[in-house]
């Protein structure tokens, strides 16, 4: 049995001490002595069948979900004879059993003597799931919230409609409704699962944006022809719903309505991201409606909107949350804003007196690395987050797409407003924008990474460096399957040429828009060119079948291996591994011609052997991008000094 000098959990604890013993299966009387019916369903999961299990909870009137102000605090101690837990709320309950899984995982049936003191640094810890760009199963968002139990996270947040489709199945409006979606009494076997994890459920409309798959069947509530063929197709669609249309605006309000008694949270996102004005500004019809009420610009125009959605919501005793482009002097310092476009986002959300939800730094669509998300946790300081900014720009991983990095940490424009008393970081969100993420592939997308972002959001961290957390995540992620949890960095899940995984687990694919742009929309955007010239590769239909779909965003044997290599320890295992898939290469072509896109890759990643024993000088080109595929374990040749 491995012994850890630092345990393997994520997040990590508040506080943990260990005695000098270890429990054995068998040792312990089989009971399991709890008020709470949830965790008794949790407990019995972990197969603790010859071990004492009880818990004391201070407030029994157990809540049918959490809310906000839930407290997950706890206290666990295993000794000789119990296993047992002390915690005001049922929540903290069910955290205490998520960390006795993952010691479960570290140290088997010998678990071991200790007493850990655990609470959250963040009430609000999210994870958002776009469902509408690619529809997303029940059952994979059951998976994800069992894996969302274990990292300790507790919000999911459903963005259920947008361009590409409507997934919230209205009874008000069905024609609306995409024939994948998620039928009434699917979303209240949801939110009951989630409960049962200590987990809320968050919907989201995104209006007034956003909103084609809408005006196709309504296209009186809006401004400006759809084409029902272009829905197909990613990126924003300038289309809008009309705001000086009442009919549009009782639609609106009915259907939040309905989305107020489907999901009992007290939080509903009312959306509001990347308004496209032409339609407003070139309507005379809207133009008259907002001289009328004396708006001056597009700017109050949307806010008018939106503020009237967060009025009736109110009288519904619900509390809208809005992306921060909805920030407006009218807007009421009771709504929530989700701060995602960069450091600014949150300063002018956080000046501006509102409660907020950092996002900015967690998109997983970027395909970023673990490392680059753990640099940063919602309430750092604004120096240390343009501090942490600036060593992302130089990150020689990131080289391929360091113009499109910088602009993405300074775009937008923000409201110069009154001061106010300042506002409080609820916490944050990992967001998972669904454009190159099917349903199959949405939990290695995700759970490969997440886990240290759910440690910023729990976690102290003092102390706690960026190695140890990749020593943690790798074995929380390995005893996954253990637990009954999906396997999400399984490799033979890649392809099913087995011979070439050398080659497959050292690649990751190309990282910020690079693939749903295209390198030359990604210039053009960057240089502030019209990027209407250069389509997109993807769409809707695209079959994310290849292997830079199936290889994770950040290939973990990659980034151990190159810590090895630059501690100078023998890798003679790898680098044969990596001759070798290039001897195999043109054989496995034959049979699988999909792969012969990575014959670039192949040859790199052949020459990157011979770097390693010396025969060749390291060129930073074999870093990539190779189409869109990187090796990132060149890395460990580049020269740091």
């Amino acid at each position: 049995m491995q012994i850890y000098s630092i345990p393997p959990l994520i997040p990590f604890p508040k506080d943990i001490a260990f005695g000098d013993n270890r429990t054995h299966k068998g040792d312990l009387g089989q009971e399991l002595d709890c008020s709470s019916n949830r965790v008794r369903r949790a407990v019995s999961r972990l197969d603790l069948e010859d071990c004492s299990f009880s818990c004391v909870i201070d407030n029994e009137e157990f809540d049918s979900v959490p809310n906000l102000e839930s407290n997950y605090e706890y206290v666990l101690s295993i000794n000789e004879k119990r296993i047992s837990v002390i915690a005001k709320e049922e929540w903290g309950v069910l955290a205490a059993v998520s960390t006795l899984a993952q010691l479960r995982v570290g140290f088997g049936d010998r678990l071991p003597e200790c007493e850990i003191i655990d609470g959250p640094k963040h009430p609000w810890r999210g994870l958002l799931v776009d469902v509408a760009r690619h529809f997303i199963k029940l059952s994979t968002l059951y998976q994800c919230c069992d894996l969302m139990h274990h990292f300790k996270m507790n919000v999911l947040h459903l963005h259920m409609s947008d361009d590409q489709g409507f997934r919230f199945g209205s009874e008000q409006y069905p024609e609306l409704v995409s024939s994948d979606h998620y039928s009434l009494d699917e979303i209240s076997q949801l939110v009951s699962y989630a409960a049962d994890l200590g987990i809320r459920v968050v919907p989201e409309l995104d209006v007034p944006g956003h909103t084609s798959s809408w005006l196709v069947q309504h296209p009186e509530w809006g401004l400006g022809a759809v084409n029902e063929n272009e829905l197909i197709e990613f990126g924003s669609h300038p289309a809008c719903l009309d705001p000086s249309n009442p009919n549009a605006m009782k639609a609106v309000l009915t259907l939040f309505e309905e989305i107020a008694q489907a999901f009992p949270d007290e939080y509903i996102h009312v959306g509001g991201d990347e308004v496209d004005p032409d339609y407003w500004e070139n309507s005379s019809r809207v133009q008259d409606w907002a001289a009328e009420h004396q708006l001056k610009n597009v700017r109050d125009i949307q806010a008018h909107f939106t503020v009237e959605i967060c009025q009736h919501l109110s009288e519904l005793n619900k509390r809208p949350i809005v992306w921060d482009e909805a920030i407006h002097e009218t807007l009421p310092t009771s709504v929530v804003v989700q701060a995602w476009r960069g450091l600014r986002a949150r300063e002018t959300s956080i000046a501006s007196g509102y409660p907020t939800i950092v996002s900015a730094p967690f998109y997983l669509d970027l395909h970023y690395s673990a490392a680059v998300h753990y640099a940063y946790s919602p309430q750092m300081s604004s120096q240390e987050w343009q501090r942490v900014d600036e060593q992302i720009r130089d990150e020689p991983v990131l080289a391929h797409v360091a113009d499109g990095v910088r602009w993405h940490q300074d775009f937008g424009e923000f409201p110069d407003l009154p001061a106010r008393k300042e506002g409080v970081i609820l916490g944050g969100e990992a967001c998972m924008w669904s454009e190159l993420v099917s349903d199959e592939l949405l939990l290695t997308r995700v759970w490969t990474r997440t886990p240290a972002i759910a440690e910023r959001l729990w976690s102290e961290l003092d102390g706690m460096g960026v190695d140890g957390m990749y020593d943690r995540l790798c074995v929380c992620l390995k005893g996954l399957p253990k637990l009954g949890l999906p396997d999400v960095s399984d490799v033979y899940k890649i392809h099913p040429c087995s011979e070439l995984i050398p080659l497959f687990e050292m690649l990751e694919p190309v990282k910020w828009y690079a693939r749903v742009l295209s390198m030359e929309r990604v210039q053009a955007r960057t240089d502030g060119r019209d990027e209407s010239s250069y389509s997109r590769p993807y769409n809707q239909h695209s079959p994310l079948n290849r292997v830079v779909d199936r290889i994770p965003p950040e290939s973990l044997v990659a980034t151990r291996l190159i810590r090895r290599i630059k501690r100078g320890e023998d890798v003679a295992h790898w680098i044969q591994g990596w001759q070798n898939q290039r001897t195999l290469f043109d054989e496995c072509v034959n049979r699988y011609p999909d792969l012969a896109e990575l014959r670039p890759a192949s040859e790199a990643l052949a020459k990157l052997a011979d770097v390693a024993l010396g025969l060749e000088v390291f060129d930073s080109n074999l870093l990539g991008p190779f189409g869109e595929y990187l090796l990132p374990v060149a890395m460990a040749f580049v020269d740091d000094t």
